[in-house]
């Protein structure tokens, strides 16, 4: 299907009802005449690619959307900051198709109950914490969602299951489980990733970190665990392979 595409403004405006109901809207006032604060601006400039990218999810870009991240590469409005991204800061790009698939279905105007928004469902502690100005770009909201993966599987060793359950429950809820914690939301979550993520590669391989030293009569002593041998001066030995 052919369809021609012109570059328009698409800015969203954000509103607090008497309630202390956030609300977003494409229309800068309201029927009280109340005037709202514009949070998104598009100017007419922009590229073809950056209008399909960010403008909402039309029926022939949805299916695209949709294309099975276990079958491969998926193709996508945003298939291009994916990867700009994950070149950038050494994440496997399917991985994030897939986490973006179950955070937002592809909808960078997303908004959970609790406030997390655009495609990667960033929270707007995190996204003040990674710089990011406006969750609802798909550019820096790619890019600030990739930054802070790439930081948790570096954490937990490039174990994704619990970098993805970091993501969606919190590192302080990983650290007190020190596991994937028991709640349903979060196994569920880490789930239907490692499902779409073809049963679980690693992101990128991951480091390991042994302590070398000598016993006391001159045999090599490798360990994981330097705790066991405070009398011997140890040295630590971190790298993709052992």
């Amino acid at each position: 299907m052919a369809c021609s595409l012109s570059p328009a403004y698409a800015d969203i405006y954000e509103y607090v009802d008497n309630k202390g109901v956030v609300h977003f809207t494409n229309v800068p006032t309201s029927t009280n005449g109340k005037q709202h604060a514009r949070i998104r601006s598009e100017s007419r400039q922009q590229s073809i690619a950056d209008a399909v990218a960010t403008a909402p999810l039309k029926q022939p870009v949805r299916q695209e959307a949709r294309a099975t991240v276990g079958s491969g590469m998926p193709t996508t409005a945003y298939t291009r900051y994916i990867n700009d991204a994950c070149e950038k800061h050494g994440v496997d790009p399917s991985l994030v198709h897939a986490i973006v698939k179950v955070e937002s279905d592809f909808n960078p105007f997303a908004i959970s109950r609790k406030g997390a928004m655009g495609l990667m469902q960033l929270m707007p502690q995190t996204a003040s914490d990674l710089n990011v100005n406006n969750s609802f770009s798909p550019r820096e909201n790619i890019e600030g969602g990739v930054r802070y993966l790439r930081t948790l599987l570096e954490r937990y060793e490039g174990n994704v299951p619990l970098a993805l359950a970091a993501y969606n429950a919190g590192e302080t809820n990983v650290k007190k489980w020190g596991t994937v914690p028991p709640f349903k939301e979060t196994r569920d979550y880490v789930k239907k990733i490692m499902k779409l993520y073809k049963g679980g590669e690693t992101a990128f391989a991951p480091r390991h970190t042994i302590y070398v030293g000598y016993s006391a009569d001159g045999v090599l002593l490798l360990t994981d665990n330097p705790s066991n041998h405070q009398d011997k001066q140890l040295r630590q030995k971190t790298g993709r392979s052992l």
